[in-house]
């Protein structure tokens, strides 16, 4: 089989084609990146040891696609910070996540690929998350009983209202949602669409307004200044990389079975945590640091936990916590410190 990863140099890609490597040695992995992102670059050479295909392209260049060939697109690609375009960059955001899906179905296509689509909890409007009712504890907030479509004590599923605004991010792959409902309806296209919350684990270079856990263990274990925006009650389910890899792989060799639909996937509500929560971790496991509060920001959610309901009934569930996935990032500081410090200490 050949599978083929655009954004295979991220952290998400990256982790998707070495797990895949690792189980199926004789599969043709091939990792698609333009190494925009800082630290992508040193991914580089790991997936060439371990036999994977780099090639560098963009795509936003429907010429890069030209001579690949490949039996399952995954499209991990994206410009994924929940800011993007606040402060300029709009254009490349817009190029990147939706100029760049259409070269990669229209890629998928040609070569009658299947499409596994990454998208994000991000296209919930923001108004209806933040709208609702919650109670609130000394360290976090929790969903309070709501009688609307899609929230229950689980989280939020499927059902949850797409009324509202999203951020330019959300929006962007909102759109790339409905662009592949019309490649299935008009061309055949097969596809899967995942909307995940936060992803996190080893490998992932973190930062303010993308991958705050591994931003948190860097910054405590660099010492270097950390803020929390707003109370610090806001919270997240994480959803491990190696966890959604398991779902990938579920996905990939049972396509069928999960075809045409979306689903919401995340850590759930065992795996979440607030931002006050997640600072008494760093502080147990590498001692005491100063955290300065600042104003809550504009496009910050109180809470977002994935209701893994409709994807558990299909035979996957996420196996591991905050805390493995918090100790594993970690493990991995200390492990490459001296190659990690110019990005996490700079």
């Amino acid at each position: 089989m050949r599978i083929f990863i655009t954004g295979g140099a991220g952290f998400v890609g990256s982790n998707l084609a070495v797990n895949l490597k690792a189980k199926y040695p004789n599969y043709h992995i091939i990792a698609f990146d333009n190494l925009r992102r800082r630290g992508s670059e040193l991914n580089v050479k790991n997936l060439r040891e371990l036999g994977i295909e780099f090639v560098h392209g963009d795509v936003r260049n429907s010429e890069d696609f030209e001579s690949l060939e490949f039996d399952v697109l995954i499209e991990a690609s994206a410009e994924p910070s929940v800011m993007a375009g606040m402060n300029g960059g709009r254009k490349y955001l817009i190029d990147t996540n939706l100029n760049g899906l259409v070269n990669s179905l229209e890629a998928a296509l040609k070569q009658r690929a299947k499409v596994i689509f990454l998208s994000t909890s991000r296209v919930y409007p923001m108004e209806v998350i933040n709208s609702l009712n919650y109670e609130e504890s000394q360290t976090r907030y929790s969903l309070h009983v709501n009688n609307i479509a899609g929230v229950s004590e689980r989280g939020f599923s499927e059902k949850l209202s797409l009324d509202g605004y999203r951020t330019l991010y959300g929006a962007t792959k909102l759109s790339s949602e409905y662009i592949i409902d019309e490649y299935v309806h008009m061309f055949g296209l097969k596809a899967i669409i995942n909307r995940s919350g936060v992803i996190a684990g080893a490998g992932q270079f973190g930062k303010v307004d993308q991958g705050f856990l591994t931003l948190w263990a860097a910054n405590y274990y660099f010492n270097k200044p950390l803020s929390i925006f707003g109370s610090g009650k806001q919270v997240r389910d994480i959803l491990n990389v190696n966890d959604l890899f398991d779902l990938i792989d579920l996905q990939i060799h049972a396509f069928d079975k999960f075809e045409k639909e979306r689903f919401n996937i995340g850590g759930g509500l065992d795996s979440s945590v607030s931002l006050l929560e997640l600072d008494t971790m760093c502080k147990t496991l590498l001692g005491d640091k100063k955290v300065a509060f600042q104003e809550l920001r504009g496009l910050d959610l109180k809470y977002y936990v994935s209701d893994n309901t409709k994807i558990n009934s299909l035979g996957w569930q996420p196996k591991r916590n905050v805390t493995n996935t918090l100790k594993e990032i970690l493990f991995w500081i200390e492990k490459n410190e001296k190659e990690l410090e110019w990005i996490f200490a700079s």
